[in-house]
Protein backbone atom coordinates (compact mmCIF):
# COMPACT_ATOMS: atom_id res chain seq x y z
CA UNK A 1 0.00 0.00 0.00
CA UNK A 2 2.83 2.20 0.83
CA UNK A 3 4.46 2.07 -2.27
CA UNK A 4 0.97 2.55 -4.43
CA UNK A 5 0.33 6.21 -2.37
CA UNK A 6 4.23 7.03 -2.66
CA UNK A 7 4.06 6.35 -6.15
CA UNK A 8 0.79 8.23 -6.87
CA UNK A 9 2.76 11.17 -4.91
CA UNK A 10 5.37 11.23 -7.00
CA UNK A 11 3.53 11.41 -9.98
CA UNK A 12 1.35 14.13 -9.11
CA UNK A 13 4.42 16.04 -7.63
CA UNK A 14 7.04 15.38 -10.41
CA UNK A 15 7.40 15.94 -14.16
CA UNK A 16 8.31 12.43 -15.19
CA UNK A 17 6.76 9.39 -13.62
CA UNK A 18 9.27 7.81 -11.20
CA UNK A 19 11.07 4.88 -11.68
CA UNK A 20 11.12 1.89 -9.63
CA UNK A 21 15.25 2.70 -8.54
CA UNK A 22 13.58 5.91 -7.54
CA UNK A 23 10.83 4.44 -4.89
CA UNK A 24 12.68 1.57 -4.10
CA UNK A 25 15.32 3.67 -2.33
CA UNK A 26 12.45 5.35 -0.80
CA UNK A 27 10.91 2.97 0.35
CA UNK A 28 14.51 1.35 1.67
CA UNK A 29 14.96 5.25 3.68
CA UNK A 30 11.94 7.40 3.73
CA UNK A 31 13.98 10.31 4.91
CA UNK A 32 14.56 11.13 1.08
CA UNK A 33 10.69 11.41 0.61
CA UNK A 34 10.14 15.52 0.05
CA UNK A 35 7.03 15.27 2.33
CA UNK A 36 7.92 14.67 5.93
CA UNK A 37 3.97 13.55 7.16
CA UNK A 38 4.20 10.99 4.13
CA UNK A 39 7.46 10.08 4.74
CA UNK A 40 6.61 9.32 8.14
CA UNK A 41 3.26 7.02 7.55
CA UNK A 42 5.51 5.04 4.58
CA UNK A 43 8.28 4.61 7.74
CA UNK A 44 5.31 3.71 9.96
CA UNK A 45 3.99 1.10 7.27
CA UNK A 46 7.02 -0.86 7.07
CA UNK A 47 7.79 -0.79 10.28
CA UNK A 48 4.07 -2.02 11.30
CA UNK A 49 4.24 -4.56 8.45
CA UNK A 50 3.09 -7.56 9.90
CA UNK A 51 4.21 -10.09 6.56
CA UNK A 52 7.00 -8.38 4.61
CA UNK A 53 8.63 -5.76 7.25
CA UNK A 54 12.15 -6.00 8.86
CA UNK A 55 10.65 -7.13 12.31
CA UNK A 56 9.32 -10.31 10.46
CA UNK A 57 11.99 -10.84 8.52
CA UNK A 58 14.70 -10.84 10.94
CA UNK A 59 12.40 -13.44 13.13
CA UNK A 60 12.09 -15.54 9.77
CA UNK A 61 15.79 -15.20 9.92
CA UNK A 62 16.45 -16.10 13.54
CA UNK A 63 13.68 -19.01 13.13
CA UNK A 64 15.87 -20.73 10.26
CA UNK A 65 19.13 -20.40 11.57
CA UNK A 66 17.83 -22.06 15.00
CA UNK A 67 16.21 -24.51 12.59
CA UNK A 68 19.33 -25.52 10.97
CA UNK A 69 21.58 -25.88 14.81
CA UNK A 70 18.86 -28.24 15.52
CA UNK A 71 19.21 -29.64 11.97
CA UNK A 72 23.52 -29.73 12.63
CA UNK A 73 22.53 -31.43 16.41
CA UNK A 74 20.55 -34.27 14.68
CA UNK A 75 23.17 -35.16 11.90
CA UNK A 76 25.99 -35.20 14.86
CA UNK A 77 23.79 -37.68 17.19
CA UNK A 78 23.46 -39.71 13.93
CA UNK A 79 26.72 -39.83 13.95
CA UNK A 80 26.32 -38.84 9.95
CA UNK A 81 29.14 -37.30 8.11
CA UNK A 82 28.57 -33.84 6.45
CA UNK A 83 30.01 -30.46 5.28
CA UNK A 84 28.22 -27.66 6.10
CA UNK A 85 27.46 -24.29 3.55
CA UNK A 86 30.59 -22.56 5.31
CA UNK A 87 33.16 -25.62 4.77
CA UNK A 88 31.53 -25.73 0.92
CA UNK A 89 31.60 -21.99 0.46
CA UNK A 90 35.96 -22.11 1.47
CA UNK A 91 36.05 -25.15 -0.76
CA UNK A 92 34.89 -22.57 -3.65
CA UNK A 93 31.06 -24.07 -4.19
CA UNK A 94 29.10 -21.11 -4.96
CA UNK A 95 25.74 -22.85 -4.41
CA UNK A 96 25.30 -24.17 -1.52
CA UNK A 97 22.73 -26.43 0.21
CA UNK A 98 22.74 -26.33 3.61
CA UNK A 99 24.49 -29.85 4.56
CA UNK A 100 25.63 -32.08 1.89
CA UNK A 101 26.10 -35.37 3.44
CA UNK A 102 29.57 -37.08 2.91
CA UNK A 103 27.78 -40.70 2.44
CA UNK A 104 24.78 -40.30 0.74
CA UNK A 105 21.92 -42.20 2.91
CA UNK A 106 18.25 -43.85 1.91
CA UNK A 107 15.19 -42.41 3.60
CA UNK A 108 12.11 -44.38 2.55
CA UNK A 109 13.20 -45.50 -0.63
CA UNK A 110 15.29 -41.86 -1.73
CA UNK A 111 18.37 -41.79 -2.17
CA UNK A 112 19.53 -38.59 0.09
CA UNK A 113 22.89 -36.68 -0.70
CA UNK A 114 22.20 -33.18 0.26
CA UNK A 115 19.60 -31.40 3.15
CA UNK A 116 18.08 -28.01 2.49
CA UNK A 117 16.24 -26.53 5.81
CA UNK A 118 13.49 -24.25 4.61
CA UNK A 119 12.23 -23.33 8.50
CA UNK A 120 10.52 -20.53 7.63
CA UNK A 121 8.17 -21.82 4.40
CA UNK A 122 5.85 -23.77 6.39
Amino acid sequence: MARLILEKFLQEHEETPPSKSVINSMLRDPSQIPDGVLANQVYQCIVNDCCYGPLVDCIKHAIGHEHEVLLRDLLLEKNLSFLDEDQLRAKGYDKTPDFILQVPVAVEGHIIHWIESKASFG
